[in-house]
């Protein structure tokens, strides 16, 4: 049987060398590192297209993985670029509506890696 291929997660950087949703995940309870490091190993199994309750699309640049670990509903924004998934925000969503500002933090990134990955 032939494997499936995996996808790249690759985290966002700033130029200062900051990587911010890492820096967010490893500050968060053991309990939460750990089911998001599980949902985004499934994701790189899967791809972005696994679907719910998993992925999410957001805009057509960016999707969102969700994890729910308790009453807290984590959202993980990534855009593809071929088969890397570039992990560009995190945030914990408390309202139904995905918030704009989330989406404009993660816009920016989006294209700040771009810009300097010169694509």
């Amino acid at each position: 049987m032939e494997s499936k291929r995996r996808w790249k997660a690759v985290f966002y950087t700033t130029e200062a060398g900051r990587c911010p949703v890492l820096e967010a995940i490893r500050g968060l309870p053991e309990t939460d590192r750990v089911e998001i490091g599980q949902t985004l190993r499934l994701v790189q199994q899967e791809g972005p297209a696994v679907g719910m309750p998993f992925t999410e699309q957001v805009t057509g640049e960016k999707g969102a993985v969700r994890v729910r670990v308790g009453r807290t509903r984590w959202r993980i924004f990534f855009t593809q670029l071929g088969r890397e998934l570039v992990i560009l925000h995190m945030f914990a969503k408390k309202t139904r509506a995905m918030p704009q500002h989330e989406i404009e933090i993660a816009e920016r990134r989006r294209r700040d890696w771009l810009r300097r990955e010169g694509r």
